[in-house]
């Protein structure tokens, strides 16, 4: 299940040249505002080399700025360029365009059966 929707989701991303990862890091990155490279790892729980890779055709374009922090010279700091400003209102754009499309998929006793199950995991995990 999760890799038709992280294919649907590709599908959505494609039309901007980027792919799932590089959306989430726009995405995390545009939230934070500043964000060091190693915790953007860890906050979309990926590989560290992997978020590397990811970030460097996201610096390329231009749309991510990676600077030395000040505090931790060994630390990188990314924040998102005016361009890629742009580029988060487009990721955000196509996310609620594919949710729109899931939901869409399912009728009324779909969803209130998804509220249920939410419910029961909420419940026992807080």
């Amino acid at each position: 299940m999760r890799r038709a929707l992280t294919a649907l989701a590709q599908g959505n991303y494609t039309e901007h040249g980027i792919g799932v990862l590089q959306a989430k890091c726009i995405r995390w990155i545009g939230e934070a505002g500043s964000i060091s490279q190693a915790a953007l790892a860890r906050r979309i729980e990926t590989d560290p080399a992997l978020t590397g890779r990811a970030l460097g055709t996201l610096v390329e374009r231009g749309w991510v700025k990676r600077e030395r922090s000040d505090v931790d010279r060994r630390e990188y700091v990314l924040s998102l360029s005016p361009s890629g400003k742009r580029m988060q209102d487009k990721v955000e754009r196509a996310r609620h365009e594919l949710a729109a499309k899931v939901i869409a998929a399912l009728d009324d006793s779909d969803v209130e059966d998804f509220e249920r199950v939410a419910r029961k995991l909420i419940a026992a995990f807080t």
